[in-house]
């Protein structure tokens, strides 16, 4: 892909939602950017970063609104929050469960890149878009943040849940119905022409655990959940149910090779030449599973690192200590302590 990355038809839906609502003649636009209107229905559409451009730039501009980015968040296909949510049953906060998310969004778009903040009690969420072209770029870091936002106070099962402050590189509106728009959607104070864009909150708020879908929606929600994921190229595969499976056992004991094998429903032997076959192997989901969730564990909580070993199974703080330098080159405690004071 080019230097301004590309986006799936997943990723245009909401844009295109926006503008038919406007009145938009959607293949007016597509065709106008050298997109084929057909093209939607494949589910393998990658579509390049500088067509892309053109197509906003069309769409805001044929539906003559000029907050077009943040009310496009509004227009988010509903399947889209079960799939996130998928993707984030194994979180234990909403920290977690975005960074979950995060690994997944470049198989939507990969059109900018999501850094997390987190100094002292407060909390930053920046995107950093490729594009730079205006106001194709305001639009774009618009319906990015109002979008994450909605789907944080859905993880949340809190639709009061706001930020502190948001951040935005560019002008403000004139129009002060236009700036209530931003009040509306975001239920915060609105800053413009800062430093850079941000979500800027309590970082409390990102160690609040996320909502559990209901027992006998789980089913239903995993069967939709890995047909989206399907046609955005993300497996469902045995490695990832071997993921789950752990992560869900995590803070009591830990299931053996042996344990997740009869869960799965599989002989050991036959589980391991199956992960072999998607070349990886037990240790190495077990590893990365314990990593991650130390990780997390590290950031967002002062929790002692031997309570931290002793939830991730490991046989004591020594050996935790070990494997996390082994893997990340630096000790938990440099860890903690360098993303506390990053920037500083």
């Amino acid at each position: 892909m080019g230097p301004l990355g590309f986006v799936s038809a997943t990723g245009l839906r909401a844009y295109l939602a926006a503008a038919r609502a406007a009145g938009v003649d959607n293949a007016g636009a597509l065709t106008a950017a050298g997109i084929d209107p057909r093209a939607l229905d494949l589910p393998d559409l990658h579509v390049p970063g500088d067509r892309f451009e053109v197509l906003i730039a069309e769409l805001a501009d044929r539906s003559g609104d000029p907050l077009f980015g943040l009310h496009a968040s509004e227009y988010l296909p509903p399947g889209v929050f079960n799939v996130l949510g998928h993707i984030a049953l194994s979180a234990s906060t909403l920290l977690e469960a975005l960074a979950k998310v995060a690994r997944y969004e470049k198989r939507v778009g990969d059109l900018g890149s999501v850094e997390t903040r987190l100094r002292g009690n407060e909390s930053r969420i920046l995107w950093h878009p490729r594009c730079n072209r205006q106001p194709v770029r305001r639009h774009l870091v618009e319906a990015v943040f109002a979008g994450w936002l909605r789907y944080t106070r859905w993880l949340a099962d809190d639709q009061a849940l706001n930020p502190e402050r948001v951040w935005f590189e560019h002008a403000g509106p004139s129009d002060p119905q236009q700036a209530r728009e931003y009040q509306r959607l975001f239920g915060c104070p609105v800053d413009f022409n800062q430093p850079y864009s941000a979500l800027i909150g309590d970082r409390d708020m990102l160690a609040r655990p996320p909502r559990r879908p209901e027992p006998h929606q789980l089913g239903p929600l995993e069967e939709h959940a890995a047909r989206h994921l399907g046609t955005l190229g993300i497996a469902t595969s045995l490695s990832l149910r071997v993921r789950h499976h752990l992560q869900a056992a995590l803070g009591g004991p830990l299931p053996d090779r042996d344990q997740v094998a009869h869960a799965l429903r599989f002989n050991t032997r036959t589980l391991h030449r199956h992960l072999v076959a998607e070349g990886t192997g037990w240790r190495e989901i077990l590893d990365s599973v314990r990593l991650e969730r130390a990780k997390a564990r590290l950031l967002e909580s002062r929790c002692p690192q031997a309570e931290i070993a002793a939830d991730l199974g490991y046989a004591d703080i020594r050996c935790f200590q070990r494997s996390f330098k082994r893997h990340t080159g630096v000790t938990p405690g440099q860890y903690r302590r360098g993303m506390d004071s990053d920037g500083e």
